[in-house]
């Protein structure tokens, strides 16, 4: 059994994701049905992971839950469909992993010992951006929200990385590997981790905050705002940008240069900026 990948994000993903996508589908999930398609002709079968939640009393976005099913009646029609339902209400990802292995034919220590590795490479990733990040200058750093699809995806959030860094501004990806904040308001798995970060957030070691958004994201559309608020009440320069299919990126570029232009001209005027409102950051949690 040979693994294939299908290639990067491209226009060329996006094209065919505007043929097959259903047009109601963000941005994310329509490259993923244009990856999809990209490996029509090329494979015997096709895994697709039921992703129900990553972090234990959290959930995942809904249309994860519905995306093996609704690709095997549609984009995926052309091959059989393989799945696992990665589900930390249920089971410990490890579990998970074992479980898929040996589904596959693997037998025990086999399966078990893969599992333990692909842990591992996840754990020494996180530790390497840890340690990235913590070498970038203090005060200079912008932080780059968004779901770890899109911060990954090259294709969507490469150009605003690529500006960022011809601006001069060093650049930190939001991680995920925390486990839940309790107590807290926000039960979808990552947005948990995006609340608490911002509420924590020490600006003495950051410049501003970039989040990245997909057009008709509904979780999006509900936590932007509340993140905006948090932002304003604790005097975060804070940017959002929204982007689809047919996003111009000199509109990025240009909103791009203008909020550093704004955070400069913050960082640089001699009336000192207002403490911290928020003194009990727990208290807070469990009043918005």
């Amino acid at each position: 059994m040979d693994p294939i990948l299908s290639e990067e994000s491209s226009r060329k993903t996006l094209d065919l994701a505007a043929l097959y996508s259903e047009s109601e589908h963000c941005l994310a999930h329509k490259i993923f049905d244009g990856h999809i398609k990209s490996l029509q002709g090329h494979v015997d079968a096709m895994f697709i992971p039921l992703v129900l939640s990553m972090k234990k009393k959290h959930i995942c976005c809904a249309k994860f839950g519905a995306i093996p099913d609704a690709s095997r009646l549609g984009v995926a029609s052309f091959c059989p469909v393989i799945s696992a339902e990665l589900n930390e209400n249920k089971e410990p990802l490890k579990k998970t992993l074992i479980r898929l292995a040996r589904d596959l034919g693997a037998n025990k220590h086999k399966a078990k010992q893969a599992a333990e590795k692909a842990l591992a490479v996840m754990a020494e990733e996180k530790k390497k951006r840890k340690t990235q990040a913590q070498n970038i200058s203090p005060n200079e750093r912008f932080l780059l929200l968004g779901h770890p699809y899109t911060l990954e995806d090259d294709f969507i959030s490469g150009p605003i990385k690529k500006k960022l860094a011809a601006l001069g501004k060093p650049v930190e990806l939001m991680t995920f590997g925390e486990g839940p904040r309790e107590p807290s308001p926000v039960r979808w798995c990552t947005f948990n981790n995006i609340y608490h970060r911002l509420l924590e957030l020490d600006m003495s070691q950051y410049a501003g905050v970039v989040q990245i958004s997909t057009f008709n994201c509904g979780p999006d559309s509900v936590m932007t705002d509340k993140y905006r608020r948090i932002c304003r009440k604790r005097n975060i320069p804070y940017l959002l940008l929204i982007l689809d299919e047919h996003t111009a990126f000199a509109g990025i570029e240009t909103r791009l240069e203008a909020f550093c232009d704004s955070v400069e001209w913050r960082q640089n005027r001699t009336v000192p900026l207002k403490k911290n409102p928020i003194q009990n950051i727990e208290t807070y949690a469990t009043q918005t």
